[in-house]
C-alpha cells in the first residue's frame, strides 16, 4: 500500500530521495558473530562472560554468514550494518571482526567501526586507522560507547574526539551514541545522563548522531527534549524488548507523544543479530503499524528501514532507478505581442508516479515566471493563470510545511481508497475501460480548482508568503499537462 501512495517526497529531501523505493532497506545492527568466522581475542572474551547465576550476558544463537543473508532475504532487508564495540578491554568486538564479516559480502554488509575515546584511551591516530580499514571495506559510521569507557562526551579538551568528530562530518560517517543498556560489567550510566548527550548532541549539531540502547523510559524523555535537534535520529533494536514481543514493543513506542511525526525520518531499525532474527523485527514493525492510522502507517513502512540511506549518499546507493521527477519537459512556449500586452503561454508536462500524489509545483512555476519576467524588464505588472487539463486533477494553493504537506497527501490518498463498486461512472463510457474512479473525480471537483489566476504586481507573484502551488493528480501513476498563461500589461 505505501508503494501506491507514496508522495512527492523529492520537495522534502531533494531529488536524490524523491522515490523511497530505488533504495535499499536495512538492518542497522549486527553483531559480527558468526558460526563461519574466527573470532577476535576480545570478542571470545566477551562472549565468555557470565552473570552471578552463571547466564551468558551477551545471548548468541549460532548462524553463519549463508544463515544470516536467508534472513535478510526472507525479511525483505538488501544491507546489513556490521557493528563493533571497542571498549579497551580485554573483552569487547574488534574492529577486525567487523572487516572480516563485510569482506566476505561487502556489497550486503557495511561497516560501522568503533574505538575508545576516553581521555585515558592508548589508541593512536584514530583517523589514519578509519582510513586505511575504509580502504578495504565500506565504512558507514563509527560507534562510541560512552558509559563502557568513561567518555566525557563534553570534555572540550578530548582532541582524539574533537578530530574524529569532524573526519566523521567531513566523510558524511555517522556517529552511533550506545547507551549500552547491557548488563556488562564496569558500565557507568553517569557518563550517559539525557544532560551529557543533549549537550553533546547540540555541540556537535552538523554530525549524524544515531542513538542506539535506549530504555522506553529514557526514549520517553529524549524524545520530548531532543526532537528539534535535526541531527539527532533513533535507533530501535531487541533491547527495548525486555518481557515483550516485537509488536508490543513497538506498539509502545509510537504511542509515545509526537514520535512518529518527529521521528518518522530520523528512525532506523536494528535485529541485534545474532541475537534475535530480524524477521522477527520486521514482523512486529508490520503488525504494530496495521493498528496505526493511513498517514502514520505508510510514512513509517516507506522510509523506516530506508532512512539510514539518506546519510551518506556514496555507501548508501540506489538499488535501481526509478524516476522521481515530476517535471518531465515544456511541451510547447510562445509568446505573442499585443497592443497593450505582452502573452507567454507554456504547456509543461509533469509525471505523478503513484496512485495519488499531490505534487509540488512552486519552483516549476516561479522558475518559468522568473525566466519570462527578465525578458521584458521594462514590464511590472499583470497576472499568471494556471490550468489542469485533466478531470481527475486539480490545482491547490496552501502551505508548504513538510508536515501539512504529508498531511495533506495522505489526506487526498486515502479518500481515493475509497470503493468505487456502488457508483455508475463507465457504466456508460464509450471507451470499453474498467476505470471505477469515481472517487478520484469527485476529490477533483470538490478539492482546489481547475484553474487559478494570481496577480503580478511590481515584477512579482501576489502570494502570500506560506503559499505555494500544488497539482492534486489521482488515478496514476500517469503523465498530465498543465497550462501556464502569463500576461503582462503595457503602460499607455
Amino acid at each position: 500500500m505505501e508503494r501506491l501512495y507514496q508522495p512527492d517526497f523529492t520537495c522534502i529531501f531533494g531529488d536524490k530521495y524523491g522515490n523511497a523505493f530505488s533504495y535499499s532497506k536495512i538492518d542497522s545492527l549486527i553483531w559480527p558473530i558468526f558460526s563461519d568466522i574466527e573470532n577476535s581475542l576480545p570478542l571470545k572474551n566477551l562472549l565468555k562472560l557470565k552473570d552471578d547465576s552463571g547466564n551468558f550476558l551477551f545471548y548468541t544463537r549460532k548462524i553463519s554468514i549463508e544463515d544470516e543473508k536467508i534472513e535478510l532475504n526472507c525479511s525483505d532487508i538488501h544491507l546489513g550494518l556490521i557493528q563493533a564495540m571497542d571498549t579497551g578491554k580485554s573483552y569487547g568486538i574488534s574492529n577486525s571482526d567487523v572487516v572480516e564479516v563485510v569482506k566476505r559480502e561487502p556489497t550486503i554488509f557495511k561497516g560501522i567501526l568503533s574505538f575508545d575515546l576516553s581521555e585515558k584511551s592508548k589508541e593512536q591516530n584514530i583517523i589514519n586507522k578509519i582510513g586505511k580499514i575504509q580502504e578495504q571495506i565500506p565504512v558507514c559510521g563509527v560507534a562510541i560507547y560512552p558509559s563502557l569507557t568513561k567518555l566525557d562526551l563534553n570534555n572540550p579538551n578530548n582532541q582524539q574526539l574533537v578530530n574524529m568528530m569532524k573526519y566523521c562530518r567531513k566523510k558524511a560517517l555517522f556517529i552511533k551514541l550506545e547507551m549500552c543498556n547491557l548488563s556488562i560489567p564496569d558500565n557507568y550510566s553517569e557518563f550517559v545522563t539525557l544532560e551529557k548527550i543533549e549537550s553533546f548532541i547540540s555541540s556537535y549539531s552538523r554530525n549524524n548522531i544515531i542513538l542506539s540502547g535506549l530504555s522506553y523510559g529514557q526514549m520517553e524523555s529524549i524524545v520530548d527534549r531532543l526532537k528539534k535537534n535535526t541531527n539527532f535520529w533513533i535507533e530501535i533494536d531487541p533491547r527495548y524488548i525486555g518481557g515483550m514481543t516485537p509488536t508490543e514493543t513497538f506498539i509502545k513506542i509510537f504511542k509515545i507523544q509526537g514520535f512518529i511525526q518527529n521521528f518518522w525520518h530520523r528512525i532506523s531499525i536494528g535485529s541485534a543479530t545474532p541475537t534475535l532474527e530480524i524477521s522477527q523485527m520486521v514482523r512486529g514493525f508490520i503488525e504494530a503499524t496495521d493498528q496505526l492510522k493511513f498517514t502514520q502507517k505508510n510514512l513509517l513502512r516507506t522510509w523506516t528501514f530506508r532512512n539510514i540511506n539518506r546519510l551518506n549518499a556514496t555507501i548508501f546507493k540506489p538499488i535501481y532507478k526509478l524516476t522521481s521527477n515530476t517535471f518531465l519537459n515544456i511541451k510547447e512556449s510562445s509568446d505573442k505581442f499585443y497592443k497593450n500586452q505582452i502573452i507567454s503561454t507554456h504547456i509543461i508536462k509533469l509525471r505523478s508516479y503513484s496512485i495519488t500524489q499531490l505534487l509540488f509545483l512552486t519552483d516549476i512555476i516561479k522558475n518559468i515566471f522568473d525566466k519570462t519576467i527578465k525578458k521584458y524588464p521594462e514590464l511590472n505588472d499583470g497576472e499568471i493563470l494556471l490550468r489542469s487539463y485533466h478531470t481527475t486533477t486539480t490545482l491547490i494553493i496552501n502551505e508548504h510545511e513538510i508536515g501539512n504537506y504529508l498531511d495533506l497527501h495522505y489526506y487526498f490518498a486515502e479518500l481515493s481508497t475509497k470503493d468505487s463498486s456502488d457508483y455508475m461512472h463507465t457504466v456508460f463510457a464509450k471507451e470499453n475501460r474498467p476505470d471505477f474512479n469515481h472517487p478520484d473525480h469527485r476529490i477533483a471537483s470538490t478539492y482546489g480548482s481547475k484553474q487559478i489566476v494570481i496577480p503580478i504586481r511590481n515584477r512579482k507573484l501576489e502570494l502570500g508568503s506560506r503559499e505555494n502551488f500544488y497539482i492534486l493528480a489521482t488515478f496514476g501513476p500517469r503523465t498530465l499537462d498543465i497550462f501556464i498563461q502569463i500576461k503582462l500589461f503595457k503602460e499607455n
